[in-house]
């Protein structure tokens, strides 16, 4: 048994039952409620994180394509099919489309069944590999995994956050 895949494993399934537990009884109102205009809404950052995920995870570590686009999720929203919502601009922000959460949490559990099938037979050879991230920029898997620990951490954070601006604790 590999404890640290578990450990891995462990922590995105905890992350991933704190994620839906957050958004399940918010309104469609809420999930696009922006603490700021500056800010991003839950919605947008739900739709970066399954990305953000995708892109590590099918992309950079397994050599696909995201799953956003072999199961044509972006037929939804064509102008997104590139994006991963890094760098947009305040107009982008503005003009981010409304997306359905249970559409957008179904695209995610595709995504996450990926995550799970690739923790199940990534080797330790695998993640000392050196992958391409981002342009010529090449990094170890172990940074990859580690990096997408981070980056929906993170991301849950801020949408525990605005959840908690909205409805107050425990709500």
């Amino acid at each position: 048994m590999d404890y640290f895949k578990l450990a891995i494993k462990s922590g995105l399934d905890e992350y991933y039952e704190i994620l839906k537990r957050d958004l399940d009884t918010l309104t469609p109102e809420e999930l696009i409620w922006k603490p700021k205009m500056h800010s991003n809404n839950i919605t947008f950052l739900v739709w970066h994180m399954g990305l953000v995920e995708d892109w590590l995870v099918n992309v950079v570590l397994s050599d696909n394509e995201k799953i956003w686009i072999t199961d044509k999720y972006y037929e939804h929203f064509p102008d997104l099919k590139n994006k991963r919502g890094f760098g947009f601009s305040q107009e982008e922000l503005d003009e981010f489309p409304d997306m359905n959460i249970e559409w957008l949490i179904n695209y995610y559990d595709a995504v996450r069944d990926s995550t799970n099938n690739l923790l199940e037979k990534i080797t330790a050879k695998d993640l000392s590999l050196k992958y391409t991230f981002r342009k010529n920029n090449k990094v170890t898997g172990y940074y990859i995994v580690g990096r997408l620990v981070t980056e929906l951490s993170q991301h849950l954070g801020q949408i525990s956050y605005i959840r908690g601006m909205i409805r107050g604790l425990n709500k």
